[in-house]
């Protein structure tokens, strides 16, 4: 079932229904483009009846499929909806049983889900236009109305002692965002990267190398072709002066030999024919430096990287890398969240809707619990409790190039960004649809930091989206520690594209903005990175096809 369903999610022409059945699971498509009936025959794992467009039709996918779902799945047993202050409804799902990585069922162990209603999730409706602008007009005017509403209330009601958090002003995240980017740029330009101190080879032979990334060097040159990871890996495993020389001369000579007057036709059946020769006899000749990079992580975020030392490696892992939701490769982070993640708090307001008004005070501050929480995280195979954020991500229009979560609100108003925006680079990138994103998370143990509550998780990308982790993480009320572009004072939009009144009414274990500030304060004195780290990467060999695992512990 997962690979269809994850499949509908990405495309919105089709609305699924799933009906499970002894051996088969049947699934209800509705066609909404007349390219869904060659769409749907031309999928090899699936037989389906005469489909025409705007028709229902029964799509029967069979149950030995290879289980390509990841870490963990559960049962829905309790669900609760929240509407946020623009009228958007999010939705907090529970069970009390789920299945680990083995498929074994873990019985009392807390498992929540996080979305947006369908009817809200921009994945689904971005191509319908009528009714994302219809959506957002009635927004707008019940934000109108709220606002007037708490106006009036604040005028007339009498001052409280415990009163709402202070807002930063707009003028000091401004302040504080340049001077981030400022700090990044020193920060890239100065650390004096060598192959003593920032290379940690965990694996290597003929085919790949395996590194340990720290954190704080690049993996790829930037802008400015500060020294990086790569280049370290190029000099310790790349090819010598003489196979470079020997490379160029072949490809100017293939160049040399192609046709001038060649039509696209011709041009097509020669690129097929390079590609059959490819796949009947691999390519082992070496690669330049810029094409031993298959995939990259953040600067600030540290873990295991993974470089291809010739042309069929670099083949072969480009295409298990692209392909993330088919389970190819199996990625695992470990992070720290600020604040406490308390997973019985989410559970109590899917149980009690009603009390969603006043969970922004329930931070996971009963110490008895904590307690309790740590002695059973302390076994790193054992957890507290998980569950799955699946939120949408988009660019974000007020921050580019960052993300945030997409929202109908939010994408009507990228929509008009992309009108008036007259730069064709900024147009296309802001332009690009809301991709669907789902994380899933494991809370390990309660822990302090320098006297300050953070949340050891394990994180596991269903998908893959640029920036994925941290927005989910942020959009959870629980950044992670040390975030210089979703954290407090962070160059991105704050709490994942939230406002700070929307974080309170939806996360009941928001880390507050006093507990951000005496974070922040302190990843600044003590000189502290981001907080997150590829601790494990698993897929096929591309050679010898077999499974391999290379593991890393964090430094924090």
């Amino acid at each position: 079932i997962a690979p269809v369903s994850r499949w509908t999610m990405e495309r919105s022409r089709f609305i699924c229904t799933m009906k499970p059945a002894a051996s088969l699971a049947v699934l209800t498509l509705i066609g909404r483009r007349r390219t869904a009936s060659s769409f749907l025959q031309g999928n090899h794992n699936t037989r389906c009846i005469k489909f025409r467009p705007f028709q229902t039709a029964q799509l029967y996918y069979s149950s030995h499929q290879p289980n390509t779902s990841k870490n963990i799945t559960s049962h829905q047993s309790e669900r609760s909806t929240i509407i946020m202050e623009d009228n958007t409804r999010y939705c907090i799902t529970t069970s009390q049983n789920c299945r680990d990585d083995d498929g074994q069922q873990s019985k009392g162990k807390k498992w929540i889900k996080i979305a947006f209603d369908s009817q809200h999730d921009t994945t689904i409706t971005h191509y319908n236009h009528a009714l994302s602008n219809e959506r957002v007009a009635k927004q707008s005017a019940a934000i109108t109305t709220t606002k007037e509403e708490s106006n009036n209330n604040n005028n007339n009601a009498p001052i409280e002692e415990h009163g709402e958090e202070k807002e930063i002003p707009a003028s000091v995240l401004q302040y504080q965002r340049q001077k981030r980017k400022m700090q990044a740029a020193n920060r890239a330009s100065k650390t004096h990267v060598t192959i003593s101190q920032h290379l940690q080879t965990i694996y290597t032979d003929e085919h790949i190398v395996v590194t340990n990334k720290p954190s704080g060097i690049l993996c790829v040159p930037g802008v400015n072709s500060n020294k990086s990871l790569l280049d370290l890996v190029f000099e310790m495993y790349g090819a010598s002066e003489e196979e470079l020389e020997a490379l160029a001369a072949a490809a100017a000579a293939e160049e040399a030999n192609k046709g001038q007057g060649e039509t696209k036709a011709q041009k097509r059946r020669r690129k097929n024919k390079e590609r059959t020769l490819q796949t009947s006899t691999p390519d082992f000749s070496v690669v330049t430096r810029d094409n031993m990079i298959v995939h990259r992580l953040d600067m600030d975020t540290s873990g295991i990287v993974m470089f291809a030392r010739n042309r069929h490696a670099m083949s072969k892992l480009h295409e298990a890398f692209r392909q993330k939701d088919t389970g190819s490769t199996r990625k695992v982070y470990e992070a720290l969240l600020v604040g406490w993640l308390d997973v019985d708090c989410w559970m109590d307001v899917a149980a009690s809707p009603a009390s969603s008004s006043s969970v922004g005070e329930k931070g996971g501050d009963d110490d008895d619990n904590v307690a309790d929480n740590n002695q059973e995280g302390d076994n790193n195979t054992d957890y507290i409790g998980g569950g799955e954020i699946n939120l949408p991500l988009q660019r974000d229009h007020k921050h580019p190039p960052f993300m945030r979560v997409s929202t109908p609100h939010s994408e009507a108003e990228a929509h008009q960004a992309v009108a008036d925006l007259n730069h064709a680079g900024y147009k296309k990138m802001i332009a690009k649809r809301p991709k669907a994103s789902v994380t899933q998370f494991r809370v390990v143990k309660h822990e302090l930091w320098m006297g300050h509550k953070v949340t050891r998780v394990e994180l596991y990308p269903v998908t893959g989206r640029t920036h994925q982790l941290r927005v989910h993480c942020a959009a959870l009320g629980h950044p992670i520690l040390g975030d210089p572009a979703y954290g407090y004072y962070g160059e991105a939009n704050p709490n994942g594209g939230f406002s700070n009144t929307m974080i309170r009414s939806i996360s009941p274990t928001y880390a507050t903005m006093e507990l951000r500030d005496n974070v922040e304060k302190s990843v600044k004195e003590s000189g502290r990175t981001m907080c997150l780290h590829a601790k494990e990467l698993s897929l096929n060999h591309p050679v010898t096809g077999e499974w391999v695992s290379f593991s890393a512990a964090p430094s924090f």
